[in-house]
């Protein structure tokens, strides 16, 4: 029986391999898993004993007819090139190597590849999980990628020059909220009246809640904004300041981050030239 392949298990390849299995979207024993270090799998098989745990990733590529790819960027090709051979005209790969173009992955396999960039919130069931397809990807191939990012959140559907913005906004962005909230309470420590742990327990408490009313309700951030800052009253002051400052500051991130994103996919297409 053809199994469904996970090769790599780190942090955000346990994470999804782990809502996959906690989710009920695919079975136990339809699960075929393997890592560079296997004694990082004792726990999962603990936890779900039915999972097969393979020897290698040439195991995993022979019995599989969907072969999740969840290893670093730089270590793809190499993963490729080793089990190209094992891999049939059927199988259909689905990687989140970040930069990567399925345009390089095709000049290794040219077979179904389907991209997809998750983000660390699926951890909880939130969150959108950014794909896009090849063209050999038939239409119950994209079915099955939808159905498995859908039990870890949302899924936004995206042509393949639109990962490098699109990740700012979903993948990149949990870390930039929580660093924008860090020193919003690291500030407000200035003044001596609350404990870190009280002034940051207030923020997510807040953070929380402010997306929560605009998830549940129809309010815009415009909305959100106009209710809380009365014309001339302290929030407004507050909000002169950040107009002042922050578009600059996000002017500056979209930029510098999406020149690095360009540049990674640059050396990639350097790295994927050189095969014949």
């Amino acid at each position: 029986m053809e199994k469904i392949g996970c090769i790599g298990y780190g942090a955000m390849g346990s994470m999804i391999i782990r809502g996959i299995l906690s989710s009920g979207v695919l079975a136990e024993s339809d699960l075929i898993i393997t890592t560079r270090t296997l004694h990082k799998l004792e726990d999962l098989q603990e936890s779900y004993p039915l999972v097969e745990i393979a020897p290698d990733n040439i195991t995993v590529a022979r019995k599989s007819q969907k072969l999740f790819i969840f290893v670093n960027t730089g270590r793809v090709k190499e993963l490729l090139e080793e089990i190209k051979d094992h891999l049939s005209h059927n199988t259909h790969i689905i990687y989140i190597a970040a930069g990567l173009t399925m345009e390089n992955v095709e000049k290794i396999f040219p077979g179904r590849i389907s991209k997809v960039i998750p983000s660390l919130t699926s951890e909880v069931g939130d969150g959108i999980s950014l794909v896009a397809h090849n063209s050999k990807v038939e239409v119950d191939d994209a079915e099955f990628v939808e159905k498995i990012f859908k039990a870890l959140g949302k899924v936004k559907m995206v042509e393949e020059d639109q990962f490098g913005l699109g990740a700012n906004l979903t993948s990149s962005a949990p870390a930039f909220i929580s660093f924008i909230m860090m020193k919003f309470a690291e500030s407000a420590l200035k003044e001596g009246l609350f404990t870190r742990k009280e002034a940051e327990e207030m923020v997510k408490e807040t953070l929380y809640g402010t997306a929560k009313l605009l998830q549940r309700t129809d309010m815009t951030f415009e909305d959100v904004i106009m209710h809380v800052a009365t014309r001339g009253g302290i929030t407004e002051e507050g909000l002169d300041v950040l107009e002042h400052g922050l578009p600059h500051v996000f002017d500056e991130l979209f930029e510098i981050t999406l020149k690095k994103y360009e540049k990674l996919e640059n050396e990639l297409n350097d790295e994927y030239g050189l095969i014949e």
